[in-house]
């Protein structure tokens, strides 16, 4: 493995101050990575192609079900056509692109792993090289760069909540004690430190604890970084991704291989939710008024980043959703940014669905680079709202002009 000294003596400098005191001077690439098994491979397959027929189906059932598109389509910033051009890189089953599909995953995270930069300016038809290993090499620096900032921010958090990174799909970056250190396993463990410090993580894990296992709804997962890390870190976790098939496609993928034994179900139009149980359902987004009443109450509801990319009915859309799923004992936990002109004010919009909110203040440890921390609930809780750093929201205030709700958030959308 090539090494490189001077970068290596930085990262030892930055491990000496923190938790992590086993920063190996190795860099993993491609080649270091676990190859797909032909069981992987005929599954991956076949979850292409059943997502690709539910992307098919859709405008169908839109129609049949009167439902408006402008909700349940690719919208506002997710409407141009590079959702539907890096939908195809993976829908046609290319082994190579897919085997290393962590370097396509860059619209959701924003990071280009390929040259372990930002993604901004990759065109969207970019795929990845046949010599890939050799190009993610020649940035070794650049993923230094990123190991050290991931060893600083994670002081003060607890061993067994910092992000696991499966070498698998081309994973590429610094071993940090076990940990790939790069700007995508950065990126998540912000998240996982913001819902560290507000008390979030406690209290799934009460829940398992009450239940046996605690109920989970991320809205919009991308390639399922998140999930992953959360059921690992809560213990047994009933978790439900409701996304566009678009991106769907990438989460059924990542999440089954790196999950063996899972449950990994991909809801169908007409046929009834399991039980609730430990495993992961995939919700298409135009079918979760059909399956909303199914899921019943939660205890969490989590966004990253992609609300404030959706238009305002969107956004009032899903926050209705959180709000119905979360109940009276449930809260709805939201990281997301806000430029202006360009990202929808998500703020006022949710401040009008809650009844209580409040802003995360910085952490010990990090966990806002990129976007505010928001939760919201719809009664007092004062396990969350009691603890330090947390600032109320206003809420509750004058009626948006916002499309009338969705009758699929009223009553069941009749199926058959």
């Amino acid at each position: 493995m090539p090494t490189v000294p001077r970068v290596d003596a930085t990262l030892k400098g930055q491990a000496s101050h923190c938790m992590h005191t086993n920063i190996r001077p190795e860099f993993f690439g491609p080649r270091d990575n676990f190859p797909l098994s032909t069981s992987d491979w005929t599954r991956i397959c076949e979850l292409c192609d059943t997502v690709s027929a539910v992307r098919c189906g859709r405008a169908d059932y839109l129609r049949a079900h009167g439902l408006d598109a402008r909700l349940h389509l690719p919208g506002h910033m997710w409407a141009d056509d590079f959702v539907a051009k890096n939908f195809r890189k993976i829908a046609r089953k290319d082994f190579h692109q897919i085997s290393h599909l962590r370097f396509l995953t860059y619209n959701f995270t924003g990071f280009h792993l390929q040259t372990m930069a930002p993604a901004e300016g990759i065109p969207d038809t970019t795929e990845v090289p046949a010599n890939i290993d050799a190009v993610v090499r020649a940035a070794v620096k650049k993923a230094s760069e990123a190991a050290v900032v991931f060893v600083r921010d994670n002081q003060h958090m607890p061993r067994e909540r910092i992000v696991d990174t499966p070498r698998l799909f081309g994973e590429s970056g610094w071993d940090v004690d076990g940990t790939i250190a790069n700007f995508d396993s950065w990126s998540t463990q912000q998240r996982l430190n913001g819902l560290h410090w507000s008390g979030v993580l406690d209290l799934l894990q009460q829940r398992v604890r009450e239940r046996g296992f605690a109920r989970i709804v991320e809205i919009g997962a991308g390639y399922g970084n998140l999930a992953h890390a959360l059921r690992r870190i809560g213990g047994p976790v009933d978790y439900t991704i409701v996304d566009l098939p678009e991106s769907m496609i990438y989460s059924t993928i990542w999440l089954s291989t790196v999950s063996p034994g899972a449950r990994c179900t991909i809801a169908a139009a007409g046929q009834p939710l399991a039980a609730p149980s430990p495993g992961i359902t995939f919700v298409p987004n135009h079918m979760l008024g059909e399956f909303l009443p199914q899921l019943g109450e939660v205890d969490l509801v989590v966004n990253m980043m992609s609300l404030s990319e959706m238009s305002p009915d969107q956004v009032a859309h899903y926050g209705r959703a959180a709000a119905q799923l979360i109940g009276s004992h449930g809260v709805f936990y939201e990281q997301n940014y806000l430029e202006p002109g360009v990202q929808t004010d998500i703020l006022p919009i949710l401040g009008r669905v809650f009844g209580y909110g409040a802003w995360l203040d910085e952490t010990q440890s990090p966990h806002r680079g990129r976007g505010n921390v928001r939760m919201w609930a719809n009664a007092y809780r004062g396990e969350l709202w009691n603890r330090g750093g947390l600032r109320p929201l206003a809420t509750r205030q004058a009626p948006a002009v916002l499309t009338p709700e969705p009758a699929c958030l009223r009553e069941p959308v009749p199926v058959g």
